[in-house]
Parts: structure tokens; C-alpha cells; sequence
């Protein structure tokens, strides 16, 4: 039976009202998904989702994502030594720099003992206890464990050479790859986290970790480490990019000792 003008428009007006608040709801719905940072990240075929806990963390894991890409490229690179000059002479390891788009990039190369899991493992998990062993860090510990494959982590240095203690804030992440693992990490910024050192805090544009078997001492671990960051406070940028290659060796010094002393243990 057909229905008149006047019964119609009162049916109309009717669903129209009555769907009215699922419309908005489903409108808002679909703002806040679209808005949200993504809860995971995938590269190399393993994928990191958050928590609901850790949701608020979204926007620190997608900076370990661009990060660990990266660090991928910076090593990629390295590997061709195109353009990479060397720095010094060192007993046991080498550095080098090389002039990119946004500044000197410095990366040490140094073999360590250990198989390429045993390194790995002291470098991702010993963060409690970097301080114990390591003079030039002056504390260290993990804010938030995102996932298996990303934590942020806040530390600070003591003084070296001229350059005083900074305090940093930053992402990790790590992956396995074909030839070992790859870290990287970088600076995030949490309000919530007050300075507890007192010290400046700096931003890390990219630091990362290349860990590769010795192809001939599978007891021994090929490791890169990259460095590149804004110190802040008064110190010149050409200072610090100076300065870095003797700073990256004290550092990578005492490593090539903490490890040499963990393989009489293992």
C-alpha cells in the first residue's frame, strides 16, 4: 500500500533521527582510528605491536622504525667505503667520517669477543648494568620494554675529553638480519620523563650497531657502531664533529674490554 506525503515524511524523519547519533559515532570512530599513530611497525618480516598499555608510546616506535631504515642505508654504504675517509690510528679498530647532507657522520669498526648472539645479547639486555663497567657512562635504565624488539631507554655520560655529560632519551630497536643483527636507536621526546642528572639533554639523530660473524673466528663479532648527534648547549657543531672520532674510540675501548672479559666466562 502506497503511503501519503504526510504519513512518509514522518517515517523519513523518523529513521533520520534515529540513525543520526550511529552516523556521528561512526564518524568519530573513523576519525580517531585515521588519527592514531600506528600500534606496530614491521621490518624483516617481524612485526612489533604495542600494548594498550604502551599505546601512548605509538609515536616512539614508528622513530626506532625510521631509525633501524636508516642505519640499514648508513651501513649499506659503509660497506662500499666510498667516500668514508679514516680517522687516526688505532690499535684494534679503525674509525671513520664521512660528510653527509646534515653533517659529519662517524662510524667505529672493532672486532669483539664473543659470538655474534653472546654480543648481541650484552648490548640489547646489559643496560642496568652499563654503569658498573663502562666509566664513561654515568647512568642507565629502561623507561618503557615497548616489545621483544624495542624498549626506550634514557642514560647519561660522564665528561670526555672536552666535551661535558649529556643526558639522552631514545627508541631501540633491533632485528636479526642475514649476516647478524642491526640495532638503532634515536632521541624521542616524553614529557614525563624529568631530567634526573641535571645534565643537558641531547639529541641523537642516529645511533646504531652493526653485529656480523668473523668470517674467521666464529668466536670473535665484526662490530660498526654509527654515531651522529646534536650535543646542544654552547659547544660549536664543528667541535663536536671534531671531536667525536677520539670520543667514539675511548668509548669503543672500553667495549673491546668489557667483552674480552665476559669470553673468560663464556
Amino acid at each position: 500500500m502506497a503511503m501519503d506525503r504526510q504519513s512518509t515524511g514522518s517515517w523519513c524523519g523518523k529513521v533520520r533521527m534515529g540513525y543520526l547519533p550511529v552516523l556521528l559515532v561512526a564518524l568519530v570512530s573513523l576519525k580517531d582510528t585515521t588519527a592514531s599513530p600506528a600500534m606496530s611497525v614491521t621490518l624483516h618480516g617481524i612485526t612489533d605491536t604495542l600494548k594498550p598499555e604502551y599505546a601512548k608510546y605509538a609515536d616512539s616506535l614508528k622513530t626506532g622504525e625510521a631509525a633501524f631504515i636508516d642505519a640499514e642505508k648508513l651501513f649499506a654504504d659503509f660497506d662500499t667505503k666510498e667516500g668514508w675517509k679514516k680517522e687516526g690510528h688505532h690499535s684494534g679498530f679503525s674509525v671513520h667520517q664521512k660528510m653527509m647532507a646534515d653533517g659529519k657522520i662517524t662510524i667505529v669498526s672493532a672486532p669483539l669477543d664473543g659470538t655474534v648472539e653472546e654480543v648481541m645479547h650484552e648490548t640489547w639486555g646489559g643496560i642496568d648494568g652499563l654503569s658498573s663497567w663502562n666509566p664513561t657512562i654515568s647512568f642507565a635504565e629502561i623507561i618503557a620494554p615497548l616489545t621483544d624488539y624495542s624498549d626506550i631507554v634514557y642514560y647519561g655520560n660522564n665528561d670526555i675529553l672536552v666535551i661535558k655529560g649529556r643526558e639522552f632519551l631514545t627508541v631501540r630497536l633491533y632485528r636479526p638480519t642475514a649476516t647478524g643483527y642491526i640495532m638503532a636507536s634515536r632521541s624521542i621526546d616524553l614529557p614525563e620523563v624529568k631530567s634526573k642528572s641535571g645534565k643537558i639533554r641531547a639529541n641523537v639523530i642516529l645511533a646504531a650497531s652493526q653485529f656480523r660473524a668473523d668470517p674467521s673466528n666464529p668466536r670473535k663479532t665484526l662490530c660498526d657502531v654509527v654515531l651522529q648527534a646534536e650535543l646542544k648547549g654552547d659547544l660549536p657543531k664543528k667541535m663536536v664533529e671534531q671531536s667525536m672520532p677520539a670520543v667514539m674510540a675511548l668509548v669503543t675501548e672500553q667495549n673491546i674490554k668489557h667483552f674480552k672479559e665476559l669470553a673468560k666466562y663464556s
